[in-house]
């Protein structure tokens, strides 16, 4: 995985973020926190700078056509979800329907589906 200054910087700004913490969280030696933390106090006016930029956008939200497009997608997501609920309520009483007619006497001489596939049983005569 690789993480850069500015995955790092929001801890750097934190003073109770302690080193230990960053690398626990991270998994990085404390060498490579406190390179990272040299860079940042090294350039310092670019990074912020950057940050600030990030910030702002981050703030000012998607553009419209990307949250018409967001919910133009959780409306299909609902949709399929609304037909995955109804597709398994009719298997449920289909599964139901086959339990009912495999006890039916009238059904008892009838191999089952698997049972013709490997060839276990034959159609009665």
């Amino acid at each position: 995985m690789r993480i850069n200054a500015y995955h790092l910087l929001s801890y750097f700004l934190d003073r109770t973020a302690t080193e230990d913490y960053i690398c626990k969280s991270y998994g990085l030696t404390a060498e490579q926190v406190a390179a990272a933390r040299a860079y940042v106090l090294n350039n310092y006016a670019t990074v912020m700078d950057q940050h600030i930029r990030i910030e702002e956008r981050i703030a000012a939200g998607n553009p419209p056509e990307v949250d018409k497009k967001m919910e133009e997608s959780h409306a299909k997501l609902l949709k399929y979800k609304e037909w995955l609920e109804k597709r398994k309520i009719a298997e449920a009483e289909e599964n139901a329907g086959l339990a009912r007619e495999a006890k039916d006497p009238r059904f008892a001489d009838l191999p089952t589906f698997k049972e013709l596939v490997t060839g276990q049983k034959s159609w009665p005569e």
